[in-house]
């Protein structure tokens, strides 16, 4: 074990004996003096000398089991809806018999009133040892791990754990999103490595492109040409022309997807772009004005469904499964029947290059954390980061072979039959043996794992995209709670201006005369000030 971090534990446990029950007093009046922060702590167990000989002989940092001597975890997190008690699932089980350590689920909570159960978790001083599935919120993991009650993970990573060291290395991304504003790293994300998770596609009707003699379009124009010979026509034969030649889920999305046609990216979850080290929007560029002016004249032609500004994603996603739509985005063939469907490339013809809104590898941020409290954080980690590897993402996402799961004949796991198309739904049947239906896990997702949520057609879809996919995808970043305020504040305003001015460029509402007045009220509203924030986050990450 670092030094520094088994003083951490040991101050947490006991500097402040007898006025204070845990690590630290959080629920007391003066909670920010009594509380060690994380740097404070660094440097005095730094400075102390102890050794980690004890902790050194314990935990294996190879292989199975991870500790010589058994002990115990006690785990604080969310039973998921669709998921039975923890203490009764195959991955559990099978992992505490493989690891040497067991698991005290007591405070693993139902999903009802969990928030205020949360909270009086933090105000209790008496924390359990890990955080799993706990849902912590960007601003709880700043404060509690300014505070000390979170422990710093960044030096051990390379030690302990060597699975999320490795993609962090191959992705450096990944730490815009789990790096706090003082530079350490409190919490772990699952990470979605699967591509064709995170993007919404390109679908087009392959059926309707041949009834009207066209070819799959690759160009802006081709596009045009293709709704066009798209508009009128009553492919189902129903003599309602309810076809539409393309839509999207709402207005927005229909901007941000032409907008990587345009040439640009989807950076830190919002308008923003990263090019030599400066971040940028291009919401105000002469670009963007082309991007609009064109989406304009498409509506004007009647191409584009006139209810993207009204419509609910429920009634969107029924045109999608009646095979109403010609053109349109989503992430997955899972709402509609795709048979007749296929995935293309963003259109070419308008930027040198082409790009996809694509989500960070790294999400659910706060999926796993280690209190003060926690008497063995090496070994802690070493169990956590099992799940980031292969083998052990199998054994997160499928549970244990025999029981849940089988290995085909190529060595891809598959689930035993009647899980996938089990009546109750394959979350809730899944939900029995693992933890993973419902989000927030602490789970790494790739092309071996995906069986349950992504489909031959949707993989298939996603090798069009994946050249327009950003080399790096910056997550949101973690901002303190003044900073967040701001941002909060200013984009408020921002976005509810942009939105609604793009409505009306597009409807032909307003007059692209005004761009000028359009630029100039996003200014006043603080724009650049917006963008200094993000620029100011990313240049700590460097």
């Amino acid at each position: 074990m670092k030094k520094r971090l088994l003083v951490t534990t040991l101050l947490c446990m006991g500097i402040l004996a007898g006025s204070l029950a845990g690590c630290g007093n959080a629920g007391s009046d003066n909670a920010d003096n009594a509380k060690i922060s994380s740097e404070e702590t660094a440097k005095t167990a730094s400075d102390s000398g102890s050794g980690t000989e004890a902790e050194a002989d314990l935990v294996n940092k190879e292989g199975f089991p991870i500790v010589n001597e058994e002990i115990t975890l006690r785990v604080f997190g969310q039973q998921g809806s669709v998921q039975q008690p923890w203490d009764t699932m195959a991955m559990w089980k099978k992992y505490q018999e493989m690891t040497g350590i067991k698991l005290d689920f007591t405070n693993v909570l139902s999903a009802e009133g969990y928030d205020e159960k949360k909270s009086l978790m933090w105000a209790s001083d008496d924390y359990d040892d890990v955080f799993v599935r706990a849902f912590l919120s960007n601003s709880e993991i700043v404060k509690y791990g300014s505070m000390g009650i979170l422990i710093p993970l960044e030096d051990m990573l390379e030690e302990y754990a060597p699975n999320m060291s490795r993609h962090i290395k191959e992705n450096p991304a990944i730490l815009s999103r789990i790096t706090a504003p003082d530079g350490h790293i409190y919490a772990l994300p699952a990470l979605i490595d699967l591509t064709a998770a995170r993007d919404e596609k390109f679908w087009i009707n392959t059926k309707w492109l041949d009834q009207v003699g066209c070819d799959v379009p690759k160009s802006i124009e081709d596009l045009e040409a293709v709704l066009r010979a798209f508009k009128g026509v009553d492919f189902n034969g129903n003599g309602t022309n309810d076809e539409v030649p393309m839509s999207a889920s709402d207005a927005q999305t229909l901007i941000r997807r032409f907008a990587g046609v345009w040439g640009h990216q989807w950076q830190f979850d919002t308008w923003l772009e990263v090019e030599n080290d400066t971040v940028s929007t291009y919401l105000t560029d002469d670009s963007f004005k082309e991007e609009l002016m064109w989406l304009h004249d498409m509506y004007a032609e009647g191409l584009i469904d006139e209810e993207i500004f009204t419509q609910e994603y429920a009634k969107y996603i029924s045109k999608a499964s009646g095979q109403l739509l010609g053109l349109f985005f989503n992430q997955a063939d899972d709402a509609f029947d795709s048979t007749d469907y296929i995935g293309i490339a963003p259109f070419t013809g308008v930027a040198d290059k082409q790009y996809v809104q694509s989500a960070p590898i790294a999400r659910d941020n706060g999926v796993f954390a280690i209190s003060c409290d926690c008497k063995y954080p090496e070994a802690a980690l070493r169990w956590i980061d099992y799940f980031y590897s292969d083998e052990g993402s199998i054994l997160l996402r499928y549970g244990v072979e025999g029981e849940n799961m089988y290995f085909d004949e190529d060595g891809l796991p598959r689930y035993n039959d009647g899980i996938l198309d089990s009546p109750d739904g394959s979350g809730t049947e899944i939900g029995k043996f693992t933890i993973w239906p419902g989000g927030g896990a602490p789970q790494l997702v790739n092309e071996v794992n995906c069986e349950a949520i992504a489909s031959a057609n949707t993989l298939a879809a996603q090798v069009a995209l994946d050249p327009c996919v950003p080399e790096n995808i910056y997550s949101a970043p973690l901002f303190t709670d003044e900073v967040n305020d701001r941002v909060t504040v200013l984009w408020t305003d921002l976005e509810s201006y942009m939105k609604t001015q793009t409505a009306l460029f597009i409807r032909g509402e307003a007059s692209f005369d005004e761009w000028d007045t359009y630029v100039q009220t996003l200014k006043d509203i603080g724009i650049d000030e917006w963008v200094s924030i993000y620029q100011e986050a990313y240049d700590k990450l460097k």
